[in-house]
């Protein structure tokens, strides 16, 4: 009985030792797998009538920090959210234009001072007029632009949120699909760490666009709520939805007029419900799918209707400030709304009059001296309009709604005055995105170190596997020995 049991131990040691020798090959090659928890294989002594019988493999574990992983998590959608709104202010101001650099707003509106005080100087040089209202004309187009740039942002951001919610929409449903596989196998003794590795990957993936906590369930199921306790996924699936903007987004549309909103399906018999996004206090804000509808609905507009009060502030000096024998027919001046309509738009509007651009039916560039409604050239030594035009770009005007002005100032630095408004914003948001991008970098290192693979560490425990494999090997080999002097007895 003794060398039967010596046997049976030394054969069930065997076993284990080659179960821990597969689960350390596993976790060395998986060294470099993101996602990847490191395995470890439980043991357990087996005892028959009070005496030891060998070594029992009683299954293959996957090593887990929940708190870590969290805290990992939190920062990912912390991180998503900074850069979203980051590469939003970087695109607004790529579209003002670096300060002093040739196509920038704020060197255009100087260029246009200088101009007109060139021509009020030399009031008989066509080419000295014809400067002027080209400047006047890169004025207006650089409005255009930067109008026509913001409603790009706007829908490419409307395009996005609809891209993240359907993203977050298959991710959920593949962990809801993952957590049936693991309920059906777990019982059958399967090992469903490969699974697990693949539902912590995917939850990843939903962290950095809503930040999300999980919940464990019986069965090694897992629920996911929002960081907020939104629920996204409990047994069933909480699924999320929104209408994406039929065409391109203009500066006139708001959330829900036509702009879609974020629903979702709890289940109430009156369909989906509106979430709010983009408060900072929503049950889903705080990744980047709430940053986008910022961007949409809160960022680009603001500086939309600064870019509108601008637009507004050139027609409104070049019309106010001039004497009326200055002005067209219809006591327009030099920048005018090409379809008249609402404050909101204008920047996407604006133009020069064509009373002065020689490029439309009608236009001469000599009106800029002799007023937009004269007929025919006049004095060419006559400069009193032209001085009122230099005069009315330079007046410090009061900035009357305005979020970047703090005093009156003349047009040029009220454009210099809004792109150093917002890019104050996008360095504030620069300086927190390179912040918590340290930080998540940091959490993710403890997190790999708490649960990934030590590839050093995985090599002294298969030398330890090593030496117990030859210890019981060598059991085999003196049991053996024994049983044949038994029967050679």
């Amino acid at each position: 009985m003794s060398i039967s049991n010596a046997l049976n131990n030394a054969a069930s040691g065997l076993a284990a030792s080659a179960r821990l020798a597969d689960t350390i090959s596993n976790n060395v090659a998986n060294a470099m797998t993101p996602g990847f928890g490191r395995r470890t294989t439980e043991l357990s002594s087996v005892a028959l009538g009070g005496f030891g019988s060998g070594v029992k493999v009683m299954g293959t574990g996957r090593t887990d920090d929940p708190f870590l992983t969290a805290e990992r998590r939190g920062m990912d959608a912390a991180l998503g959210a900074t850069g979203t709104r980051s590469d939003a202010y970087e695109r607004m101001l790529a579209a003002f234009g670096d300060p002093g650099s040739a196509g920038a707003l704020s060197t255009l509106a100087t260029r246009l001072e200088t101009t007109l005080m060139s021509a009020t100087a030399s009031p008989q040089s066509v080419p000295k007029l014809a400067e002027a209202v080209n400047s006047a004309k890169d004025v207006a187009a650089a409005v255009n632009r930067i109008a026509a740039e913001n409603s790009r942002l706007r829908t490419e951001a409307d395009a996005e949120i609809n891209r993240q919610v359907t993203q977050v929409n298959d991710a959920l449903k593949a962990v809801q699909d993952i957590n049936r596989k693991i309920a059906n196998l777990e019982p059958q003794g399967v090992d469903t760490s490969a699974l697990q590795d693949e539902r912590h990957r995917i939850i990843d993936g939903i962290s950095s666009i809503i930040p999300v906590r999980t919940v464990k369930r019986d069965g090694n199921q897992v629920a996911i709520y929002t960081a907020n306790g939104a629920p996204l996924l409990d047994g069933r699936l909480f699924a999320l939805s929104f209408q994406p903007a039929p065409n391109v987004v203009t500066a006139d549309m708001t959330l829900g007029a036509p702009l879609g909103r974020l629903m979702q399906d709890l289940g109430a018999s009156t369909g989906p419900v509106p979430v709010d996004m983009g408060t900072g206090a929503g049950l889903m804000d705080g990744g980047s799918l709430s940053a986008l509808f910022e961007v949409r609905d809160r960022i680009v507009p603001e500086f939309d209707a600064e870019m509108d009060r601008y637009a507004n502030d050139l027609i409104e000096r070049f019309r106010d400030l001039m004497p009326p024998a200055a002005l067209d027919g219809s006591g327009n001046g030099l920048f005018v709304d090409r379809s008249p309509g609402p404050l909101t738009g204008l920047a996407g509007r604006l133009q020069v009059n064509v009373a002065v651009d020689p490029a439309q039916p009608g236009g001469a560039v000599w009106r800029l001296r002799d007023g937009l409604s004269a007929a025919a050239p006049g004095n060419e030594g006559f400069g009193t309009y032209l001085q009122a035009l230099s005069d009315a770009m330079v007046d410090p005007r009061n900035p009357v709604g305005f979020v970047s002005q703090n005093a009156a100032n003349g047009s040029a630095t009220m454009a210099s005055e809004i792109a150093s408004f917002f890019a104050g914003r996008a360095a504030r948001s620069d300086e927190d995105r390179a912040y918590l991008n340290a930080r998540q970098a940091v959490l993710a290192e403890r997190e790999t170190h708490a649960i990934g693979v030590d590839t050093d560490g995985e090599l002294q425990s298969l030398i330890l596997v090593e030496q117990s494999y030859a210890a019981n090997a060598r059991v085999l080999t003196v049991v053996d020995t024994l049983m044949k002097l038994l029967l050679e007895a």
